[in-house]
């Protein structure tokens, strides 16, 4: 798909912004200044909606799809998974500037959403992070279907968080899929895969950009491919693997210094570990391994000691507070 932007200096200055970033967080809480120009469109590309959530992922592939050669005609969102997507956020701010519909949608599958959604007359949908299982009805209005975006290779850890899980369990490689969105969480086939090697000091921000930017650099062909109506890779989802979402896990819970430090890197930034020092939580963002903690605040383990460099008091998701009730283990 030849690059025939949608665009204005305020979408530019906020991908440069974005892309200036180190880390990327999947938290649906960002936001955009009031824009002070108006869009340009060029082309006449199919009808596009974006789905996903006012965050860092999410921005990254919308950024991207505004790059194509496409028009878009609207941005639905799921409203339950963070109070920032009521009010103004970094979609509304688009979608306004743009002049597009924001959708935000309870349960994308009833049939009044349905009716909205078809009311857009899509071509096609691109979907980086969402809180619902797309239904087939729904699947069924874009004309060429709805492409996900998933960053994991799959089959390979499906579900919800696979970029903890990929830090978490050590996995040498992680990975980012752009496929045919079926009625079962990220099982249809392939149009677009890359393949990344996972760092010795990556947490779940660090490998997030990376993936995004591989995958963002995939969006044209999949896309492509989807309004082609190619049928993709096929797999067996029962051939890879499936992960659970995560709390912010209490890290005394790990079975060793090593996993307990790759939980610390897992969890930055969405959903920090934690635990207890002097009587009070502590969230993990930063920990070494050492031979033994001495003075330092620290969870002893049989290979050694996890050494907290940098905790909070509170857990720095939405709840932001010391008593999260996302926290694993909490009393």
């Amino acid at each position: 798909m030849p690059s025939v932007a949608t665009t204005s200096a305020f979408l530019e200055e906020a991908a440069r912004a974005l892309w200036a970033q180190q880390t990327f967080s999947f938290h649906p809480d960002r936001q955009l200044p009031e824009p002070r120009d108006e869009p340009r469109r060029e082309g006449n590309g199919p009808r596009v909606i974006f789905t996903g959530f006012p965050s860092d992922y999410s921005l990254a592939f919308l950024y991207a799809l505004l790059d194509l050669d496409v028009e878009p005609v609207g941005i639905i969102t799921s409203p339950g998974a963070h109070p920032a997507i009521l009010g103004t956020n970094a979609l509304s701010r688009i979608a306004d500037h743009l002049g597009i519909p924001l959708l935000r949608l309870w349960r994308v599958n009833d049939e009044h959403a349905r009716l909205d959604i078809a009311a857009l007359h899509p071509d096609a949908a691109v979907m980086a992070s969402f809180d619902q299982i797309i239904g087939a009805r729904a699947l069924a209005i874009p004309v060429h279907g709805w492409l996900n975006i998933h960053p994991s290779p799959l089959p390979l850890y499906r579900g919800p968080e696979p970029i903890y899980w990929t830090i978490a369990e050590g996995a040498p490689e992680a990975g980012i899929t752009l496929h045919r969105a079926v009625p079962r969480f990220d099982s249809g086939p392939i149009l677009a895969q890359a393949r990344l090697p996972v760092r010795a000091d990556d947490t779940a921000g660090t490998l997030t950009r990376r993936l995004a930017e591989a995958g963002a650099a995939l969006l044209g062909t999949a896309l492509d491919r989807l309004i082609a109506d190619d049928p993709g890779q096929a797999f067996d989802p029962e051939s890879g693997s499936y992960r659970p979402s995560v709390g912010h896990r209490r890290l005394d819970s790990a079975g060793s210094a090593v996993e307990a430090e790759r939980m610390v890197r897992a969890g930055m930034p969405n959903m920090p570990a934690w635990t207890v020092i002097d009587g009070r939580p502590a969230y993990a963002h930063a920990a070494r391994i050492s031979a033994d903690c001495d003075e330092a605040p620290g969870v002893r383990f049989p290979d050694g000691c996890l050494e907290l460099l940098e905790t909070a008091p509170a857990c720095g998701c939405h709840h932001d507070r010391p008593d999260c009730p996302h926290r694993e283990g909490a009393a």
